[in-house]
């Protein structure tokens, strides 16, 4: 098997995954074709097929890797503690939008209805399971025992994970010229009567 890291491998990789997101913005992932596909990329079948089964195993691996490096990028902890009440970084919750707008062309691919998967919803799940891990264990700092959250603390967990995916395809759709501070800060005060209310 080739070394993906080796640089001809890598823009190979690299016109593949061009060509499939120009090919999804033309018609749906179940008409599409290899031959479609490779048209895209500027390869030949043999070389697609040195690297992929099918058109099913390149969307897999190119959402899978994706969901992969979202779920690394936002393992942080956006939450803190200070004078006994729970806070957001703002700083960290813009790094955390800043690398999602880094990506937003290549995320309003997967977005797109024409990929016929629900990759916002998997975006989301992982977004609600590290904001869930991450409020836990701030919230297990001030006991000594193991802490389960409570009804209202996980509806505040999903309404914070839901505003701030909502929020970030609001900023990619209507209002790209905003910073990512400027959309932390929204998505902070969207929620902020709501968490003194819940905590």
């Amino acid at each position: 098997m080739e070394d993906r890291t080796d640089l001809r491998v890598v823009k190979t990789l690299e016109s593949i995954k061009n060509g499939f997101a120009f090919c999804i913005k033309q018609k749906k992932f179940s008409n599409l074709t290899v031959t479609d596909l490779t048209a895209a990329a500027r390869i030949n079948r043999s070389t697609f097929y040195k690297y992929y089964n099918d058109k099913y195993d390149l969307r897999d691996f190119l959402i899978t890797s994706t969901l992969e490096e979202l779920s690394a990028q936002i393992n942080m902890e956006p939450f803190h503690l200070e004078h006994n009440r729970v806070n957001i970084s703002l700083d960290l919750l813009r790094k955390q939008l800043q690398f999602m707008y880094d990506h937003k062309e290549w995320y309003l691919i997967l977005w797109d209805k024409n990929t016929e998967l629900y990759v916002f919803d998997d975006m989301l799940h992982i977004f609600e399971q590290r904001t869930r891990e991450n409020f836990s264990n701030l919230l297990h700092q001030t006991q000594n025992t193991e802490f389960h959250l409570t009804e209202k603390q996980e509806l505040f967990v999903r309404l914070f994970s839901s505003s701030a995916m909502t929020t970030v395809k609001w900023w990619y759709e209507y209002a790209p010229n905003l910073s990512s501070a400027d959309v932390s800060q929204i998505i902070i005060d969207n929620i902020k009567y709501g968490m003194r209310a819940f905590l």
